[in-house]
């Protein structure tokens, strides 16, 4: 099982490398990934199968609302800490 920074520090690799808007010294866990376009709607199914693959389960669609992809702390707190990673 990975830790959190294990899995916090994926999904920065994860955004600098789709994204390439955004150099890692400027991503932090509280920079809006969204909000300010460093990834596009479309990369959001991306990262959602990222998501899948990186906590061995899949993503319900109810799990899907405002706000849960905002930034790395959001996306850590709704997939991965009492999120859709914990569900039997």
């Amino acid at each position: 099982m990975r830790t959190e920074e294990e899995i916090r520090q994926s999904l920065r690799d994860w955004i600098i490398k789709t994204s390439g808007k955004i150099l890692p010294e400027e991503l932090t866990d509280e920079t809006p990934i969204i909000e300010r376009r460093i990834i596009s709607s479309l990369q959001v199914m991306d990262l959602i199968l990222f998501l899948e693959r990186l906590s061995n389960k899949a993503i319900e669609v109810d799990d899907l609302k405002p706000g849960v992809f905002q930034n790395i702390d959001s996306i850590y707190k709704n997939f991965f800490e009492g999120g859709s990673i914990d569900r039997p």
